[in-house]
């Protein structure tokens, strides 16, 4: 029997990602899931007959009865905070919740304390940390390749708290994770967008002040062309570089060149490899080692930068940190009439994922074909459409 025991809330297809990490790692059993949908728990238990999986309709009697080590949260955002702090409350020694960490500081900031206080150890699966293209940058900043870090650049889109969080953290990251001084944002909310239904913007864009002097442009949602959650760009004093999760491209006085990047041949990406080099360093940070590099410390504050842009945009001014408003701005902004919608129609950008109106056993047997899940969402989406 393996020293940790893992469960994971949650069987869509962030859940798989979190087992595909947990079977590479030695001395981890994953030995229960929890999901209220029958079915989702049932397609997943017969995707792993080699495990002795026990399946729950709820995290409570999981955990009661499962009694796991380790709670993985891989569920829609809003039910982060309620499941974090359930699973803190009694006792396990290690959550790992997905990403974005909260919608509100609030909400982060309670997740924290929660765990802080029963001795949990809580990290946020911002696995990009662990891509081997962002850990040489990170490596190279360091070294001062590229001199002292001026200015990052990020474009993404699908939303601020969805692909933003990624670039955010992960830019924090290579340059050493400092904590940001003050924001300016912007946001656009023409149509009634939601992201599983999280209320988000249609475009945004922002300036990020951090400690040292480095600062940070994201755009959201303004271009479609190279926006990407896993790429970013940094100029230095000595130099420019382009960073992406398996390449590190350095332009300094003797034109390009390519960094040495170490990508070892059974390399999976998101949700293979780097799922298992976070379980691998919250194993070391359980048994006495450094504090996990994508800890819920470091994570509230990316979450932090995040509702600080939509405080500013709120505001109409310079927002300087720590931020007051506890709640989540463009919600308080939606509801204060600051954002009118212009187009009519409620819509979720991750509509196909819902259960609403789906046929059970037609997704059963869709999944039975060996369709993946959002692939067959989307085609029984489609259908009722």
């Amino acid at each position: 029997m393996a020293p940790y025991r893992a469960a994971i809330v949650g069987c869509g297809s962030i859940g798989h990602a979190h087992m595909d990490g947990y079977r590479l790692v030695d001395g981890v059993d994953v030995v229960a899931i929890a999901d209220p949908v029958l079915e989702a728990r049932e397609h997943y238990l017969e995707q792993y007959p080699d495990l002795s999986l026990q399946a729950f309709g709820t995290v409570e009697e999981m955990i009661e009865t499962a009694k796991p080590d380790i709670v993985s949260v891989c569920t829609w955002h809003l039910l982060h905070p309620a499941l974090t702090i359930a699973a803190a409350r009694t006792g396990v020694k290690a959550v790992i919740c997905e990403k974005p960490m909260a919608i509100g500081m609030g909400a982060a900031d309670s997740m924290v304390e929660a765990c802080d206080a029963s001795g949990t150890k809580l990290i946020i699966s911002h696995q990009r940390r662990f891509t081997p293209g962002w850990e040489r940058a990170k490596q190279l900043i360091a070294e001062g390749v590229i001199g002292a870090p001026q200015f990052v650049t990020n474009k993404v889109r699908e939303g601020l708290t969805n692909w933003g969080t990624h670039t955010i953290d992960g830019s924090r990251f290579v340059i050493g994770d400092p904590r940001a001084e003050w924001v300016m944002g912007a946001v656009e909310r023409r149509t009634d967008r939601f992201e599983r239904d999280t209320a988000i913007e249609d475009a945004c864009m922002g300036l990020i002040h951090f400690e040292g002097g480095v600062q940070l442009f994201i755009q959201s949602d303004l271009m479609a062309e190279g926006a990407t959650a896993g790429a970013f760009q940094i100029r230095g004093t000595d130099g420019h570089m382009e960073v992406t999760e398996t390449t590190v491209r350095i332009l300094n006085g003797d034109g390009w060149r390519d960094a040495d990047v170490e990508l070892d041949d059974n390399y999976q990406g998101i949700g293979g490899s780097t799922n298992a080099a976070q379980v691998q360093e919250l194993i070391a940070w359980l048994e006495g080692g450094p504090e996990h590099r994508g800890s819920g410390h470091k994570a509230r504050d990316t979450v932090e930068v995040m509702m600080a842009l939509y405080e500013s945009a709120r505001r109409n001014e310079v927002v300087r940190l720590p931020l007051e408003e506890k709640g989540y701005p463009l919600e308080l902004m939606i509801g204060e009439g600051k954002l009118p919608v212009r187009e009519e129609g409620r819509y979720d950008i991750r509509s196909f994922l819902s259960w609403k109106g789906i046929d059970r056993d037609a997704y059963r047997e869709l999944r039975d074909q060996g369709i993946g899940h959002h692939q067959a969402m989307r085609q029984l989406h489609e259908e009722t459409s």
